[in-house]
């Protein structure tokens, strides 16, 4: 197509499907325009290209996979390092604000090196989202789940010669990452590592589908379901295997994280 300046002539993108977006259109409908000052816009020649359509199914499977390591991550990190929580941030402030409120300060340490951490992966992961780091010539996605999963087996291996602050703050970080990488299901919002949000926006979905008989919200509810049920199955599992493993229990999360690079893999 010859530049506008020259020609007159510019393009414009018209979604073929009401409401159709760009994440979720199958087919996009491209129209020329010749531009005269006496006639106004004349559609000249329609054309259509198609865009790949992220798989529904792949993208709940997804999100299961976080939520059940996300449960079993905060499980393994109370109940086998101390009852510090990797991913639950919110618990740990407060149970260090209680320690410090009686004047135990050495408890209240304790849980600082995990909140720390846990920052650093969020933002650790909000740099990988840039544009300079999309230009990279390998899947972002792919080697975040597959440092997680590097990152917690090396915890499980070396659990007898750790201590508590570095293997949960390591473990924080993994969460951090994970939180921030992975935050999206379909159109909505999730957090892999915690309920709270997943509750609330559940909750939310729940009266929509209910006064509105929105078929959108029904679909959240059921996807926020099934990603707070993961979670809970996650943390059940998690705790058991520590009762019986201790602290290479989390050698156990390994493998679903695997599961989850071939499914971003296409396989």
């Amino acid at each position: 197509m010859a530049r506008f300046r020259e020609t007159g002539r510019a393009s414009f993108v018209r979604p073929v499907r009401d409401g159709a977006t760009a994440d979720f259109a199958n087919e996009i409908e491209f129209h020329l325009f010749e531009v005269n000052p006496a006639l106004g816009l004349e559609s000249i020649s329609p054309m259509t290209c198609s865009l790949d359509r992220p798989d529904p199914t792949r993208a709940l499977q997804i999100a299961l996979i976080m939520s059940f390591v996300g449960g079993f991550l905060d499980a393994y990190s109370y109940m086998g390092w101390g009852g510090v929580f990797a991913g639950a941030q919110s618990v740990n402030i407060i149970v260090a604000a209680i320690a410090v409120a009686q004047g135990d300060w050495l408890a209240a340490t304790r849980h600082l090196p995990s909140i720390a951490a846990f920052c650093t992966g969020v933002v650790t992961a909000g740099s990988l989202k840039t544009p300079r780091m999309a230009s990279l010539p390998f899947r972002l996605d792919i080697a975040v789940l597959a440092l997680e999963a590097t990152i917690l087996l090396l915890i499980g291996i070396l659990s007898p010669l750790l201590s508590a602050s570095p293997a949960t703050a390591v473990m924080a970080f993994a969460a951090g990452l994970q939180l921030t990488y992975f935050e999206h299901l379909h159109d909505w919002t999730y957090n892999s590592t915690m309920t709270t949000g997943n509750l609330r926006n559940l909750l939310e979905a729940l009266t929509s589908m209910t006064f509105n008989r929105s078929t959108a919200a029904m679909e959240q509810t059921i996807a926020l379901s099934k990603a707070i049920a993961a979670f809970v199955v996650g943390g059940a599992i998690g705790g058991m295997a520590t009762l019986q493993l201790h602290g290479r229990a989390i050698c156990m999360a390994v493998p679903v994280l695997l599961v989850g690079i071939c499914k971003l893999s296409g396989l």
